[in-house]
């Protein structure tokens, strides 16, 4: 389960947005009609921007959400009003589950099997509700306009909210236990965004401001992946070497480092092959998340780690770094095969140090800690050495 505090973390800029959005619609009478004479174009500007990124950096999950909204806004503002209405209730059915689909779904770029999957089923999506709007069928209309709740949700229908209520426990249920979390609390923002612009439909610019409410989040979202892509481990999900290196030029006065290596790494995959190794990797970078006593750590590169301690002497670092070597040593993982599951330890090493007057920058510094790492497995491995 993912920790509360990652996932109010993860919630903090989008339903931020969200919020904004619906302080904007309560006080629509105090705010100057010239400015939500811009909001369309806005609107059209960001969501173009949103797709040119997508396609350039193919994150193609990004175009497939944003261009419903802007065929939504077209509808709205071009179908006549018995068409619109028909848009809006099947819209409000669909839309949800769409955003549900494409949270799920893994990017696998456009120009492959999957996305061409992924462009027929979009295309069957726009068929099926233009066939809707202009051949309406009365039975359908009937299920689609069952009343199930005994509160109003006007103009929303029930099977619309009874939908939304679905996809919204799916999304915070990927929220608390998936592993993406970034996607999980963009979506469910996303989702609650947009159900507030169809509430308050009858209220004057409600619409176009959800809508670009909505474009906004998602390009924050484009933002921070582009940033996770540059700066983090995509198999660990901690900072990667280049993050290590940004931080290391914000460093003050004092500060110390820790240089971590998971001992006999090689012999381990060699054993068990690439897979369980990946796997041992994760289960250690969970643990070097927890580190206390302010550190942060890194994944150098392969089995290696680096944890920094801003204003922090290496012996209290020493400390810290000894007691996340113990949680990893007594932490016990299965390996399995065809017939039986194997319970093994992982242990590592690492080497502690500070920095003084004489380094003349912190990979100075590193390479102290990092002889001190050969010492700790010169030793006998599994502890911890201070230079």
């Amino acid at each position: 389960m993912n920790s509360i505090k990652a996932i109010s973390l993860n919630l903090l800029i989008p339903l931020f947005i969200t919020a904004v959005f619906a302080i904007v619609i309560h006080y629509t009478h105090k705010i100057p009609n010239i400015l939500f004479d811009i909001v369309p174009y806005l609107f059209y500007g960001l969501s173009l921007l949103i797709i040119w990124v997508s396609w350039h950096f193919n994150r193609n999950r990004f175009i497939f959400v944003i261009i419903p909204i802007i065929l939504l806004h077209l509808g709205f503002e071009y179908f006549s009003a018995k068409g619109a209405s028909f848009l809006f209730l099947y819209i409000s059915m669909l839309f949800p589950l769409h955003l549900l689909i494409f949270l799920v779904l893994k990017e696998r770029g456009l120009f492959s099997l999957w996305g061409a999957l992924k462009v027929g089923f979009f295309a069957l999506e726009i068929m099926l509700v233009l066939y809707l709007i202009y051949y309406p069928d009365a039975s359908i209309l009937k299920y689609l306009k069952l009343k199930l709740f005994a509160a109003n949700f006007y103009p929303l229908k029930d099977v619309s909210v009874a939908i939304g209520i679905f996809v919204f426990f799916v999304m915070s249920a990927l929220l608390m236990f998936g592993r993406y979390l970034m996607y999980s609390s963009t979506f469910l923002s996303l989702l609650l965004t947009f159900y507030l612009g169809l509430y308050f439909l009858k209220t004057p610019h409600a619409t176009e401001v959800s809508f670009l409410a909505f474009s906004i989040i998602i390009f924050i979202l484009l933002i921070r992946e582009s940033y996770r892509l540059a700066f983090y481990d995509e198999l660990t999900s901690l900072p990667g070497r280049r993050a290590l290196v940004e931080d290391m030029a914000k460093l003050g006065r004092k500060y110390s480092l820790a240089m971590c290596d998971i001992d006999f790494f090689k012999k381990f995959n060699d054993t068990y092959g690439h897979d369980t190794g990946d796997e041992v990797l994760k289960m250690v970078a969970s643990k070097f998340l927890e580190v206390s006593g302010g550190g942060k750590a890194y994944r150098y590169g392969g089995e290696e780690f680096v944890i920094l301690f801003p204003s922090k002497e290496s012996s209290e670092s020493f400390t810290h770094v000894d007691a996340l070597r113990q949680a990893i040593a007594t932490t016990g993982f299965s390996v399995r095969n065809k017939k039986t599951t194997k319970k093994i330890f992982i242990n590592v090493s690492a080497g502690v140090t500070q920095n003084s007057q004489k380094d003349k920058d912190p990979f100075a510094v590193m390479k102290r800690a990092d002889n001190a790492l050969y010492k700790a497995k010169k030793a006998g491995r599994n502890q911890v050495i201070k230079a």
